[in-house]
């Protein structure tokens, strides 16, 4: 049996290796998919941009140092209620109210460029006890990003930007 080994002077492996570190960093930071950890994501954001909740989307996600979460979305243009009580709103005032505030919490686990929401209370319901995928997950500054591939209301993947709150 034969056994072949490659023989490198200390100088060429160390430069080899430099070479490879500056490829592999420079090629992460072009992407904006810099090294990240559930520690990246701990603390409050608020939310930037999340299409189905129009121009000015108002959110908060919270994610805590033991793998807890809490999110809210809701549009900025919710019409109030003439009966100022929230259990006797007209058929109109609950539709807007359902098609323009989601709300959910759980835990959450950080696997790459994917986040996994163990939801264990949603105010749709239908995601009670569910994990919802988001990907491709970036954190650049302080700006968190990612793809939400299905959306409570359904239709196409969407794209959810939030901001380090200060």
């Amino acid at each position: 049996m034969k056994k072949l080994f490659m023989v490198a002077s200390l100088p060429a492996l160390r430069a080899s290796r430099l070479v490879a570190l500056t490829v592999l960093l420079a090629s992460t930071a072009a992407t904006g998919a810099l090294a990240q950890s559930a520690k990246d994501l701990v603390g409050a954001w608020t939310l930037v941009s999340a299409d189905a909740y129009g121009p000015n989307p108002k959110g908060a996600l919270i994610f805590d140092a033991n793998g807890h979460f809490s999110s809210q979305f809701m549009r900025s243009d919710l019409p109030k209620y003439a009966s100022n009580s929230r259990t006797q709103g007209t058929p109109e005032e609950y539709k807007a109210t359902v098609q323009g505030y989601v709300g959910y919490f759980g835990t959450y686990a950080l696997n790459g460029t994917d986040l996994v929401f163990h939801i264990e209370g949603s105010s749709f319901p239908n995601w009670n006890g569910t994990d919802q995928k988001r990907t491709n997950v970036t954190i650049t500054g302080d700006e968190l990003k990612y793809s939400q591939p299905t959306p409570s209301a359904g239709g196409p993947p969407i794209v959810v930007v939030w901001k380090r709150a200060q």
